[in-house]
């Protein structure tokens, strides 16, 4: 069963990254992550209801603005990345955040969702994340990524 939701969750992340972000991905060895240079954010939100858990998205710091810019349709020298790309991401963390519930509780799941929260991934945090077979890995263009999902 485990295998059949890890599946299912891989491609609605890949499918709803590409189609919000116009950005590309794989899955990928998320241990790589431990030889990856540059700063982490994370983007984490609970959601309730028939499924209740934890979406968590850890992403180069580099990277957000990219996200943001896709997501928005401008070039990421046009917009202020400090102001802009944390609440991109924490919108890009909500739309996976939906899709993922409706792929492993069904189409008609009723469910809520929090606020994202946004910050620094701590290296001794992208380590644990390593570890844990709650996380998964992907590479999205040329950045790793760490998507987890806790549920309860």
């Amino acid at each position: 069963m485990r295998d059949q939701i890890v599946e299912s969750v891989s491609a609605t992340f890949l499918q709803v990254v590409e189609q919000l972000t116009y950005m590309f991905g794989e899955p990928a060895d998320k241990g790589d992550i431990l030889d990856v240079d540059g700063d982490y954010i994370l983007a984490q939100m609970g959601f309730t209801g028939d499924v209740n858990g934890t979406l968590s998205i850890a992403v180069p710091s580099d990277c957000v603005a990219e996200i943001a810019a896709n997501i928005l349709g401008l070039e990421p020298e046009e917009m202020e990345a400090s102001s802009m790309a944390p609440d991109s991401l924490g919108e890009m963390l909500n739309v996976i955040c939906g899709h993922v519930i409706m792929a492993i509780a069904g189409k008609g799941a009723d469910f809520g969702l929090g606020s994202p929260v946004i910050g620094p991934a701590t290296p001794a945090f992208l380590a644990q994340a390593v570890e844990d077979s709650d996380w998964l890995g992907f590479l999205l263009e040329e950045n790793l990524v760490l998507l987890g999902l806790v549920t309860e």
